[in-house]
Order: C-alpha cells, then sequence, then structure tokens
C-alpha cells in the first residue's frame, strides 16, 4: 500500500491517479472525503488524518510500504495551516513511519539555495530530508525547479491554468484569489510579465503531470537514495519564456524583473495578515536570488519517465482549450 500525503493538491492529486493507472494499491490522505470523491472513484482508498494531527497518523501509516508526501502550506485552505504546522507534521510523519515499518518515503522538494533557512517552505524540506537521512528508511528527495503550470501563472497568466484540476492557484483561499484577481492577466491584457529577478535568471520548468510521474516512479527503490534535482526537458530564461508567450498569443510581452527585496518586505508585511501569501512572496524571494540551469536527463532515465513536456507544448495545448 502506497501513502499519499496531500492527495488533495495539484501534484498529490495528479500522484494518486498516476499510482492507480499503473494499478498500484495507493491511500490517499484526506482531511475530508466529500473533497476527494474524484480520488475515490479512480479506486484510491481514503484516510482521514492531518499533519497538524499527529495522533491520526499511525492510522494512516497501517500497513504502508511506501509514503509519497507533497503536502506544504504555500496556498491553506484552512485558518489555522501554517509552514509551522507542516513543518511539526512532517517531523512526526518521517518518525512515525518509520515506526510502522514504511520500508520507501518519496517527498516532493524544492532546490537548495543559500536563502532555505529564511524561507518557511523551503526550510521544511531540509528539516525533512535531515530526518530522512537519520530515518534508517530508504528515501528519495526530488528537488524540483519552478513548475510551469504554477509560476507561469504567477508572473501574470491564466494561460497556464486550463484544464487544469485541484489548480494550487485556484484554492478558495481569499487573500490568493483577491492577488490573482489584480495580477492574473497582466500578460493576456497588457503584455506585461511581473518576473522574480533578472530577466535573465534561466529555470529548467518543469510540468506538474511529470512531476507527478517522477514522484510515482520514486517509490520503486531502484531509482535512487538521498536527494536528487529533476527538472523539465530544456532550461529557459525569462526572456525565452515572453518570447514563447508571444508566439502563442500573437502580442508582444514585455518582461519587468523584480528585486528579491522587493519580496523580502512584501512576505515581511503579509506574513501576520496573509501567510499564504507571504509564503508565496517568499518562494518568489528565492527564485530572485537563484537559478535551476540543469541537466536532469539522467535522473529523469533512473525514473523511467517519457518525454518531458516543454513550455511552448504545454502553453500551445492550454491555448486551444476554453476559458473557464
Amino acid at each position: 500500500m502506497i501513502l499519499v500525503v496531500g492527495a488533495t493538491g495539484q501534484v498529490g492529486s495528479l500522484v494518486v491517479r498516476r499510482l492507480r493507472a499503473e494499478g498500484e494499491p495507493v491511500r490517499a490522505m484526506v482531511r475530508d472525503p466529500a473533497t476527494a470523491a474524484d480520488l475515490h472513484a479512480t479506486g484510491a482508498e481514503l484516510v482521514v488524518a492531518d499533519l497538524g494531527v499527529p495522533e491520526t497518523l499511525d492510522a494512516a501509516l497501517d500497513g504502508v510500504t511506501a509514503v509519497v508526501a507533497t503536502a506544504n502550506a504555500m496556498a491553506p485552505v484552512r485558518r489555522g495551516d501554517s509552514a509551522a504546522v507542516v513543518d511539526t507534521g512532517y517531523a512526526e510523519l518521517v518518525r512515525r513511519a518509520g515506526r510502522a515499518g514504511v520500508s520507501r518515503f518519496v517527498l516532493a522538494s524544492v532546490p537548495e539555495t543559500p536563502l532555505d533557512e529564511s524561507v518557511p517552505v523551503a526550510r521544511t524540506k531540509r528539516r525533512t530530508e535531515r530526518l530522512l537521512a537519520g530515518s534508517g528508511m530508504s528515501w528519495l528527495s526530488l528537488r524540483m525547479p519552478p513548475f510551469t503550470e504554477v509560476w507561469l501563472a504567477l508572473v501574470g497568466s491564466e494561460l497556464p491554468l486550463r484544464g487544469e484540476e485541484r489548480s494550487t492557484l485556484n484554492r478558495s483561499y481569499p487573500t490568493l484569489r483577491r492577488f490573482r484577481r489584480l495580477t492574473g492577466r497582466t500578460i493576456e491584457r497588457h503584455g506585461l510579465m511581473l518576473v522574480p529577478g533578472p530577466a535573465s535568471a534561466r529555470h529548467a520548468f518543469l510540468s506538474v503531470h511529470d512531476a507527478a510521474a517522477g514522484l510515482a516512479a520514486a517509490v520503486r527503490p531502484g531509482t535512487g537514495h538521498g536527494t536528487v534535482d529533476l527538472g523539465g526537458p530544456e532550461v529557459l530564461s525569462w526572456t525565452d519564456v515572453a518570447q514563447i508567450y508571444e508566439r502563442v498569443l500573437g502580442r508582444r510581452v514585455r518582461v519587468v524583473g523584480q528585486p528579491a527585496g522587493a519580496y523580502t518586505a512584501l512576505a515581511r508585511v503579509l506574513a501576520p495578515v496573509a501567510p499564504s501569501l507571504a509564503g508565496v512572496m517568499g518562494l518568489n524571494r528565492l527564485l530572485a536570488t537563484s537559478e535551476s540551469d540543469w541537466d536532469t536527463t539522467a535522473t529523469a532515465d533512473r525514473l523511467g519517465l517519457g518525454p518531458r513536456r516543454t513550455v511552448e507544448q504545454i502553453l500551445g495545448e492550454k491555448a486551444a482549450l476554453p476559458v473557464r
């Protein structure tokens, strides 16, 4: 049995679907079964448990041989969800998984940067990796760069969200929704792309669907141990991305880079009143100060992934879909 933690999230739900399509027995960890009827319809077993309520984790782990953990606090759906709660919850999850006899643990992680300790999501990933290293379990942490269907929306477009089920940016968190109403279509409406850091910064943008395929494949112990990077099939600068938008939309797109300091200040101001948006600003700060200029072909091959999707392929396909 494979337990998927964060099963109702954008990536986690895709992992559930992928594993079930491959005939694997899956237990989807949810807080409200009423929100996961589509996952249950795949044949996945639903278990009610919560990282914020550690005593619920033992029942979720009973009989489990592998865990795929994708939960994070980037866009919380409940009051009280926070990076601190997720951080403590992951520590409990690792400890209890080892005690329950779980043999394989797969973590959805982010690239390592010098700023990790000052950004809650990255800090939790690093702490969890250290706990896994001392757990005695076989484990693999996939450190993944910006997701195409998330970050190309965050820089000012609704196009990447078309056709995506359970999109992180479409969650019913009021502050995030207001933020998206203000910034969600600046590319389509004004030809303006606001990006973290310089326009020349390069990233190995990865589709959420390829990320899910990698996480699902990683439950096999033979795919590796420890931390590995997994990115897309190409490395693009933000200027390259703007040029793709120009071809897809048929209009000029101008890139405006935002300094890391702006995101630092926004995260500090927003933290007390809008923690989810502060978390987004923290991740923007990471992107503004780092690059993921990677060739991860060897990792993709070891995971048995097929051709990964390019940014132009994704945006071209989505441009043909209707606006919801």
